[in-house]
């Protein structure tokens, strides 16, 4: 038995880019949500409607993510 190194390290490059992604658009949402709160406590609404579409947007990509990744684990639905 051999191991493909190759095919092993690009699995590994692949899982850690990934995660990484995952985890920037993630922080992404709630660093939105976040200034959409600090926003509304201070009364400023200048840039408010912005965040808000934006925490949406971040918000709407990690559900995105989070259904694709059981579309790839769950056989029922290939």
């Amino acid at each position: 038995m051999s191991i493909d190194w190759s095919s092993l390290g690009l699995v590994t490059l692949v899982t850690v880019v990934g995660a990484a992604f995952i985890l920037a658009v993630t922080s992404a949402a709630v660093r939105m949500l976040t200034a959409v709160r600090i926003k509304r406590q201070s009364g400023e609404v200048n840039g408010l409607h912005a965040a808000e579409v934006a925490a949406g947007f971040f918000i709407a990509c990690v559900v995105a993510i989070a259904l694709f990744g059981l579309w790839l684990i769950i056989p029922y639905f290939h």
